[in-house]
């Protein structure tokens, strides 16, 4: 009896922190990304809005309540986009991992501009200051893999596979929520900006717990 429930305890515990979700988006995007705003698409196996902006945001999210999970995805052309964490299946509330940013899409140079990490609180379409913000860590334009872990009330972030987060955010304004893509980079694909667009590949979604789908 106790092996049987050692196997039963085993089979479980790898279920709930197995992968929920991957899309490396070469057949399109899968269906269940909500493309709330930002008319996302697909190109040579990458993914990226093709009205990016951050007013309102151009988010896309996929349809899974979740508490603790990590989600990882390559970036490319890394300038000023990022990952909801939380989110409510809007753009209007979640944790926001802001990657680059600082004014970046807005056409701000120099400085900090594309080359920042940093989260944002957003409650009701508005976003907090940027909290726990590290500069200097991206060159823009260069690709970059991302890994973000919740759990419980902490967000982490880490970059290119490494073991130690670059920032961490402890905050407890959402108990859980979805996971979705965020693009503020014009460019010259879509006909507003200058440079290459930011976007997104290889995404891979682990859950250590599932409320709904």
């Amino acid at each position: 009896m106790r092996l049987a429930i050692a196997a039963i305890f085993a089979f479980f515990s790898v279920s709930l922190h197995a992968q929920l979700f991957t899309d490396n988006f070469c057949n399109g995007a899968s269906p269940l990304w909500n493309n709330y705003s930002g008319s996302w698409t697909t190109s040579g196996c990458t993914y990226f809005a093709t009205i990016p902006n951050n007013s309102p945001s151009a988010t896309t999210e996929v349809p899974f309540e979740l508490t603790d999970y990590t989600v990882t995805v390559t970036v490319n052309s890394l300038a000023d986009g990022g990952i909801w964490n939380r989110s409510d299946g809007t753009n209007q509330n979640g944790i926001l991992l802001v990657l680059g940013g600082n004014g970046y899409g807005q056409g701000n140079r120099g400085g900090n501009a594309g080359k920042s990490i940093y989260w944002h609180i957003v409650q009701n379409g508005v976003a907090s200051v940027p909290q726990s913000e590290v500069d200097g860590v991206f060159t823009p334009g260069q690709t970059y893999t991302i890994t973000v872990r919740v759990s419980g009330n902490t967000y982490s972030a880490y970059i290119n596979g490494s073991s130690t987060p670059v920032t961490t955010l402890v905050n407890s304004t959402f108990a859980s929520g979805r996971v979705g893509l965020y693009d503020d980079q014009p460019n010259t694909t879509t006909g507003t900006g200058s440079g290459d667009p930011t976007t997104f590949s290889n995404l891979i979604l682990n859950a250590a717990s599932l409320l709904t789908d």
